[in-house]
């Protein structure tokens, strides 16, 4: 089923907040329920002028066409008539301007505003299949949009958009569906050039002569049918009038605050919105979640957490060329230069090959890599009017950052000139891809808060809202020095899109949103179970709560507080791209039922093994395979070797297109089936006796839109045929889901990073254990824990099973948690609140900081491990801002990482920090008979108190084996938390068949 727009009651008149950018309204309808379902004009082919031709109207009464003259009606027969399907055609999926005129007090209409108004019409069968109706049965999908921007009246200057006055005087607006209130409108050039293209682009395959002499014998058959297509749509769609209120920059002290809540995973982002509704204070559900309007098919809006992809592509409203050749130059730009979430996803999909970069899987892995890429990025084109693969720089965010991604506003006074120009050649580096993503976000929650939709589903549906704080919350275990770039990441794009909306940063009377990265993913998930049983079933009394939830335990003293003072509780959060573990004890101060909640962290540890390796590990042990097998079948001895000559890496002499082939394959087909692999397996009972496996084929996978290409299908084909295959096609193959193998395969991947955490959770003697993350709905990995046996059974509590109640907004019909990757979000949003402004919850989340689990660093083994002999910095306290690194040294005998562990244990996982190098290859053909160099280094000094910039190092000291000098600029130290810089699986397509 299609996300489709939801269908609101819109109030007459329906109110758009002015300057709030672009507004959308969505409507439904069918022709076939219409009772007039052709519209009659009269051409008199004498010459191609608009008053050429005549609009009849139609009296149902006497069942005639009439026209006026004179002030008199009168039968009239039409040589031109246009039926509902002529109306609807050329305009289908096309951004057509509308006449959304001014009403004035006799009803009649004002010339203008020209240029603010654009409608899209959708056919669902054409998009979704033949016999697609919504769920009110309707066929198409109308959608409105309204550019909110104003323009001041002037002497002299044309009527292209609503005014301040026309604000300030609560001026209405109506579609103007007669020729008789438009005419003036089709008389322009570029509305009438705007409708012949249309036309022209009806018929694809005509010759120009061909269209150059249909239109010489009807020569009004584009105005005549533009005529009926708005006929058609105020009689089926009923679009409501509108008028404009407020100002979404400068809302007045009435406005309503809204705090934006995101958690940007690897895999999937989870958004969303709470109002404060002034006295009133703040409700919880008075949240509502983030949904993303999906600009190339605007019909549809993304709803629940949304997939974490970015391609950077142009949202376009139809002919802005035209627009700009009647006047507006600025009409209908949406301003951010990245799709994410399924559009993105779909994007990627369509993609021919040769474009070049256009896009990534999820920033978030590659925050650290702030070095420019070697190619530039390019759009993508595939819903693009022009498919030419333009360099991805381009529109009003394009004049606002420079060719590394960094907004000009914030590059140093002392870079090089180059950075603080605007970009020319869009090279920009990996990290700088989630400002972007940032952006296109923060800009589409804008949006969507000021929407008539939303505004109308809430009290006070005419005020304007505005955005007060930007709340982000950070996996468990990301380094410090990464959790500083995505801050860094989130105040840039704020700021640029206050910029890209012509609004001020430093207005005090509507200052800029807060940007909040201070609470951790597992924490958040805490918080989410803390309020449910205290606020919601406790009642508020959280000492019954902590007495009934403590273990057992002879000696209360020996934790240092009496009995029901303290509790206990761990998190074990599994991400897509990380599996985090988090202790948290809580204190209780206060007497009775009216207590604080004081939090304390005592541990951290996160590891780079999670959800997307699981199904990295699916796709080898069970998607490849039975292609494989297949292979064989038809004829092929070696088809592992074929398989990983198609995905298993880069080789010479591969060309572009069949690299992006391989990376196609991995997103569109490995991909998808993997993941219902997964879907699947969410529902195994280990214990139930199942072993036979059930057998999909292909085409099960796949639905409507979401089908692979048919050059990715080739990819796979064409290679076996020229390996002798016989009659192999890569549609027919079968694929047997085998539920336990799938199990075995989860437990697995996951053994490695579950043991040592539960091992942590079992020596900090928790009360509780939660499990969250989307993954943890696979049967394998609670079992994994039951058997590593942390704490008893009834104390580790799965979220997605867990009864939260009708307050929590991503709710399940038994009112579980329907989706555990949606707790972080809600739980990052009780945070914000706890403080001061939740009832029966008091909760200090100002405390919820965390420390760096930097404590022993050194070099790196080619598996990750810190060796005891490859130890360089022991017990290190960066958390401590005047701590030194003592200056011990170490060798550099080539590419090196250097990672860090927080318990001093050999088996322990250790994370990657940086990677040492040559800083180019000339300097390693120079100076490589004189290593090993001896290193030395030494920390960046924090530069505030609270900047949390405590993980940073620089060189100190580099010699040669000789013990000469050597200058510090041949080496470089830099961030990098992935062992491939080329990227992840995702990115590349390499899927490891060997």
């Amino acid at each position: 089923m299609s996300d489709l727009a939801r269908l609101p009651s819109y109030p007459s008149p329906t109110t758009l907040i002015a300057r709030s950018g672009i507004q959308f309204l969505d409507f439904g309808f069918d022709p076939v329920r219409l009772k007039v379902r052709e519209w009659g004009f009269h051409d008199t082919a004498a010459t191609r002028a608009v008053d050429d031709l005549v609009q009849l109207d139609f009296d149902e009464g006497r069942g005639q066409y009439e026209v006026v003259e004179n002030g008199r009606r009168r039968a009239a027969e039409p040589n031109l008539v246009i039926t509902a399907k002529d109306a609807l055609a050329p305009f289908l999926d096309k951004w057509v301007p509308v006449p959304f005129l001014q009403v004035r007090p006799n009803n009649q209409f004002r010339e203008g505003p020209a240029d603010w108004a654009r409608v899209r019409v959708v056919d669902l069968e054409a998009r979704y299949g033949a016999g697609y109706r919504d769920e009110q049965g309707n066929r198409y999908r109308a959608v409105l949009a309204f550019d909110t921007g104003l323009i001041a009246e002037a002497e002299g200057r044309a009527y292209l958009a609503p005014s301040p006055k026309d604000v300030t005087s609560g001026a209405l607006f109506a579609l103007a569906p007669q020729q008789r209130a438009n005419h003036w409108l089709l008389r322009q050039s570029w509305m009438t050039q705007w409708l012949e293209e249309l036309f022209r682009e009806l018929h694809p395959r005509a010759t120009t002569e061909e269209i150059d002499n249909d239109i010489k014998q009807k020569p009004q058959e584009s105005l005549a049918r533009y005529l009926a297509f708005l006929g058609l749509l105020a009689a089926a769609a009923n679009f409501p009038p509108v008028k404009l209120v407020g100002d979404a920059e400068r809302p007045g002290r009435g406005a309503i605050e809204v705090d934006l809540v995101l958690d940007v995973g690897n895999s999937r982002t989870c958004g969303l919105l709470i109002e404060a509704a002034g006295e009133l204070g703040v409700n919880l559900n008075d949240s509502y979640e983030l949904s993303l309007r999906d600009l190339s098919h605007p019909e549809v809006v993304h709803t629940r957490p949304f997939e974490s992809r970015v391609e950077f592509a142009q949202a376009w409203f139809g002919k802005n060329h035209l627009s700009r050749l009647g006047g507006r130059a600025d009409a209908f730009v949406w301003p951010t230069m990245t799709r994410v979430g399924p559009e993105a996803t779909r994007l990627a999909a369509r993609r021919r090959g040769t474009e070049g970069n256009t896009g990534m899987s999820s920033p978030k892995r590659y925050l650290w890599d702030e070095e420019p890429q070697t190619r530039e990025w390019r759009f993508n084109v595939a819903y693009a009017q022009d498919q030419t693969a333009m360099p991805a720089a381009a529109g009003p965010m394009a004049q606002l950052v420079n060719q590394k991604g960094e907004p000009l506003h914030l590059v140093d006074v002392d870079a090089d000139s180059a950075d603080h120009l605007p970009v020319f050649e869009p090279l920009y580096s990996r990290s700088s891809v989630m400002t972007f993503v940032l952006s296109e976000i923060l800009l589409q929650a804008l949006t969507l808060m000021n929407s008539p939709q939303q505004r109308g589903r809430r009290a006070h549906a005419e005020t304007p809202r505005r955005l007060r704080r930007i709340v982000l919350t950070l996996p468990t275990g990301m380094p410090l020095a990464e959790r500083l770039i995505f801050r860094k990441r989130a105040e840039a794009a704020r700021d640029l899109v206050w910029m890209m909306m012509g609004w001020k940063l430093d207005d005090a009377a509507a200052p800029a949103p807060r940007v909040l990265t201070d609470w951790d993913e597992a924490s958040c998930t805490q918080l989410v179970y803390l309020y449910t049983e205290v606020a919601r079933n406790f009642g508020g009394d959280a000492r019954r709560f902590f007495q009934l939830s403590r273990k057992p335990r002879g000696n209360p003293a020996a934790v240092g507080e009496g009995e029901g003072e303290t509790l206990s509780i761990a998190s074990i959060d599994v991400g897509g791209g990380t599996t985090d573990l988090i202790i948290n004890s809580y204190r209780l101060e206060g007497a009775g039922t009216s207590v604080t909640l004081f939090p304390e962290q005592r541990f951290r540890e996160g590891f780079n093994v999670a959800g997307d390796d699981i199904l990295l590990r699916v796709v080898q042990a069970h998607v490849l395979p039975p292609i494989e097998a297949a292979l064989r079948t038809a004829g092929i001895a070696n088809p592992a070797d074929l398989l990983a000559e198609l995905v298993g890496g880069d080789r010479g002499g591969e060309d572009v297109i069949q690299r992006n082939l391989r990376q196609q394959f991995a997103l569109q087909i490995a991909h998808p089936i993997a993941l219902e692999f997964l879907r699947a397996a969410e529902s195994y009972d280990p214990t139930s006796g199942v072993v036979a496996a059930e057998s999909r084929p292909y085409e099960t996978f796949f639905s409507g839109s979401a089908r692979p290409s048919e050059e990715v299908v080739t990819f796979v084909n064409e290679a076996a045929r020229k390996r002798g295959a016989e009659n192999f096609d890569l549609r027919t193959v079968v694929f047997p889901i085998d539920l336990p193998g799938l199990d075995k395969t989860v437990r697995a991947e996951m053994a490695r990073v579950l043991a040592p955490l539960a091992e942590i959770v079992h020596a900090y003697d928790c009360d509780v254990l939660l499990l969250s993350g989307r993954p943890s709905r696979l049967p394998g990995i609670r079992a994994l824990v039951m058997e590593l046996l942390p704490l008893p059974p009834e104390r580790v509590i799965s979220l997605h099973e867990y009864r939260v109640g009708a307050w929590y907004p991503f709710r399940d019909a038994r009112l579980r948690v329907e989706d555990p990757k949606t707790t972080v979000a809600v739980g990052a949003m009780i945070a914000a609140l706890a403080q001061s402004q939740l009832p029966d919850f008091s909760f200090r989340s100002d405390l919820l900081r965390s420390k760096s689990i930097a404590k022993f660093i050194g070099k790196l083994d080619g598996g990750g491990r810190l060796q005891k002999e490859d130890l360089v910095y022991r017990d290190v306290d960066l958390d401590n801002r005047e701590y030194e690194l003592p200056e011990t040294i170490f060798e550099f005998r080539g590419p090196m990482w250097l990672g860090a562990r927080q318990i001093d244990l050999v088996r322990w996982p250790a994370a990657r920090l940086y990677a040492l190098e040559f800083a180019r290859p000339e300097f390693a053909e120079r100076h490589a008979r004189e290593t090993p160099f001896r290193i030395t280094l030494a920390r960046v000094k924090p530069k505030d108190k609270d900047s949390g910039d405590v993980e940073r190092f620089r060189l100190r000291q580099v010699t040669n084996r000789d013990g000469r000098a050597v200058a510090l600029d041949r080496l470089t130290l830099r961030l990098q938390t992935l062992p491939r810089r080329e990227g992840y699986w995702l990115d590349t397509g390499m899927l490891k068949t060997g």
